[in-house]
């Protein structure tokens, strides 16, 4: 079980960030998803998850993230993953640079019925804005709630 469940993980990682493959991404999560991240105080449901990962990905192209660590036990597994990546158009207050930064964050998912049920994720943001020599603000922008983000970013609302 703690095998399959770490699979599922790395694989939703690679669908994720590194892919952008928004439909079968969408197929790793339960259908009551939700995600807690330190770069904002909101909960953000399926679609509010998948247009931040659009919008990291269209501010940062070339953005890449490696499993460090994985582990699981039961329902639970807990990653440290490193992203990496030059930021092509400002993100959060961090500024347009040709210079590639790396950050690492620690993630616990529960999975529910093979499915990604919650996420909750601590990114290293003193460790950005070091790098950046600006400081950042982290809060999700709203536009990535709406439909029309959605669509500018070729995506598709999965409700």
């Amino acid at each position: 079980m703690s095998s399959d469940n770490k699979y599922l993980v790395s694989s939703h990682i690679q669908l994720a960030w590194n892919s952008g493959e928004y439909d079968k991404l969408k197929q790793t999560l339960s259908k009551n998803f939700f995600y807690k991240t330190t770069f904002t105080d909101e909960i953000l449901n399926a679609d509010q998850y998948i247009g931040l990962i659009a919008l990291l990905r269209d501010s940062i192209p070339d953005l890449s993230v490696r499993v460090e660590l994985i582990m699981a036990e039961g329902d639970a597994v807990m990653t440290k993953v490193r992203f990496s990546g030059r930021v092509e158009k400002s993100i959060y207050g961090i500024p347009v640079s040709d210079k590639e930064i790396t950050f690492s964050a620690m993630s616990i998912w529960e999975i529910e019925r093979n499915k990604i049920a919650n996420t909750d994720t601590l990114i290293d943001m003193t460790g950005v804005s070091r790098q950046v020599g600006a400081e950042i603000s982290p809060q999700i922008p709203l536009n990535i709630r709406s439909d029309d983000f959605l669509k500018e970013k070729g995506l598709k609302n999965f409700n």
